[in-house]
């Protein structure tokens, strides 16, 4: 009985209390770098557009919407690039509060970036150059992202198709977009877990980020294997065949109309400019 006591009896170094307290670190490594991914990814989140009721067809809107950046970013007239300003925010206006917040989102970070690049032309004496450059800034993404924003993106990737883009193209930039939020959320978990068991000082925060960028490497690979083998059993072959020929209709010609009216607004605008620079 003795003998069972003794065995069952826990060692006396067990109920000693022990003083450790673990040296203070500063986290904001893992804490920045935890807000920044879930910033850039919560931006990049793919999101499904949607048509509307009086939208036009996906390869008209695809080709429209590259004419409007071609002819907005080669135009030598401020008038024409002021007057596509006013019309993609009046076109803005018509989608939903949701959706404009979205597209706006990317439009003001382009803005910004191109503000900052050109702030010393206002040192050098041309603020119009900051203010011709943010504008045509302005137009491009607030368009591309109405192009996003208003159209599906199965329709999307078939216009690209139609436009005989390759199919090798469209596949990178249809699983690209649609799986880098993906590996945002594998970078942000294995931060928060990487933080949570952390006790004390870390010495060596390099060598836990090259961990943590192998072992996202792993997670992407085994994503990849499994993404191919659902593709493989669903028939999926790489190939993303040609649509048909759409039909026009309403909304297509009303499109067509603004798209020829722009057209011609633009070669006014600068074949008088033109005019006017020869005869001085």
């Amino acid at each position: 009985m003795e003998q069972s006591n003794k065995e069952g009896k826990l060692p006396d170094w067990m109920y000693s209390q022990e003083a450790y307290a673990p040296s203070k670190d500063k986290d904001a490594f893992i804490t920045k770098s935890t807000k920044s991914l879930l910033t850039v990814f919560g931006r990049i989140h793919f999101t499904e557009g949607k048509d509307g009721r009086f939208s036009a067809s996906s390869s008209l809107k695809l080709f429209y919407t590259l004419i409007y950046i071609i002819i907005t970013a080669s135009s030598r007239n401020a008038l024409f690039v002021l007057i596509m300003c006013a019309a993609v925010t009046l076109r803005l206006a018509f989608f939903p509060a949701a959706s404009i917040r979205q597209i706006l989102s990317g439009t003001i970070s382009a803005i910004l970036l191109s503000a900052f690049i050109l702030l010393p032309s206002i040192f050098m004496g041309n603020p119009q150059t900051l203010v011709n450059i943010t504008c045509r800034v302005y137009v491009s993404v607030t368009l591309i992202g109405i192009l996003s924003a208003g159209t599906s993106w199965n329709k999307l990737t078939r216009s690209l198709r139609n436009f005989h883009v390759p199919s090798l193209f469209i596949f990178t930039l249809d699983i690209t977009l649609k799986y880098i939020s993906l590996l945002g959320e594998v970078c942000t978990d294995i931060l928060t877990s990487v933080r949570l068991r952390s006790v004390g000082k870390n010495p060596q925060k390099a060598g836990a980020l090259s961990g943590i960028l192998g072992i996202t490497f792993l997670k992407s690979e085994e994503m990849a294997d499994e993404m191919h083998a659902a593709m493989y059993c669903r028939g999926f072959t790489g190939d993303y065949p040609m649509s048909p020929k759409e039909s026009l209709h309403i909304a297509d010609l009303f499109y067509i109309v603004i798209l020829l009216g722009c057209i011609g607004l633009f070669f006014y605008l600068n074949n008088r400019d033109f005019v006017c620079y020869l005869k001085q």
